[in-house]
């Protein structure tokens, strides 16, 4: 099942920005969590990044900031649009690029890119392994990708589930080996929300030749489930420390996966 009718709406895509783009100290935090990514790639001067599900930017941008040449893609030709404007406000055009196209049938020929960074998009993707097989199949032998995705184990999904027990949700829960599906309606068209299985998106990436080589947490919660204000100002510092204590990637909400291409 393709998405694409779901994505063009620039209503969700406003929502995200709302929630997770717009908060200063939210900001803040992207910035600290895409300097301990760097860390652990170590990429290169020269390499070449894909920021897979781009979206409006906002992380394509941080990785040009930092030196690297970064192609987006993303399956919405309304939201890149987003993506050339703050490429040009941040005076970054000439380190950043941006193509159309769905993660399920990616163009670009094997081998390509020296990084592949991946954000919070699986998840909302129905095919999710096929993506997942072209974003390592893109992947240089030798190259390191990100997977940030949500954890089926963390505590928050435990609540979640206790709570749903009592009290009937707006999305339909669907048990699947890659992890939970909420399926529920944007606009209209089907939207899913996936909180993976950690353990299985591994397995994946070690059957395309992948070593997973760190595992660690980025956020204990989603602020997506707290009002914006004070509740969810008093949940991103939460994350922030939990981030910096360096605290139970399996109570966490958020993790991050990467894995290191062989070279065989």
């Amino acid at each position: 099942m393709n998405l694409e009718k779901t994505f063009a709406a620039s209503r969700i895509h406003e929502e995200w920005v709302s929630v997770y783009r717009s908060d200063p100290i939210q900001n803040r935090f992207n910035d600290q969590i895409m300097d301990r990514l760097m860390g652990y790639l170590n990429p290169r001067p020269d390499a070449v990044f894909l920021d897979a599900g781009c979206g409006t930017g906002e992380h394509a941008v941080r990785i040009a900031q930092r030196g690297y040449a970064c192609i987006g893609v993303d399956i919405s030709e309304r939201v890149l649009c987003s993506a050339w404007k703050k490429a040009e406000e941040s005076d970054l055009r000439f380190s950043l690029s941006f193509v159309c196209q769905s993660l399920e049938s990616l163009a670009f020929p094997d081998n390509t890119f020296d990084v592949v960074h991946c954000r919070g998009v699986l998840m909302h993707i129905p095919e999710w392994e096929a993506a997942l097989d072209n974003l390592c199949r893109v992947l240089k032998p030798g190259g390191r990708i990100v997977i940030l995705e949500a954890n089926h184990r963390s505590l928050e999904t435990a609540l979640v589930l206790l709570v749903r027990r009592v009290k009937r949700g707006k999305s339909r829960i669907i048990e699947t080996p890659g992890g939970l599906e909420h399926w529920s309606e944007e606009n209209g068209n089907p939207f899913v929300a996936r909180t993976a299985n950690i353990k299985y998106t591994m397995r994946i990436l070690e059957s395309h030749g992948i070593r997973v080589v760190k595992r660690f947490s980025t956020e204990f919660w989603d602020i997506n489930r707290f009002p914006a204000g004070i509740a969810r100002n008093l949940a991103i510092r939460f994350n922030q420390l939990w981030f910096f204590l360096r605290l139970s990637v399996f109570l966490s909400a958020g993790n991050a996966i990467i894995g290191e291409k062989g070279l065989g």
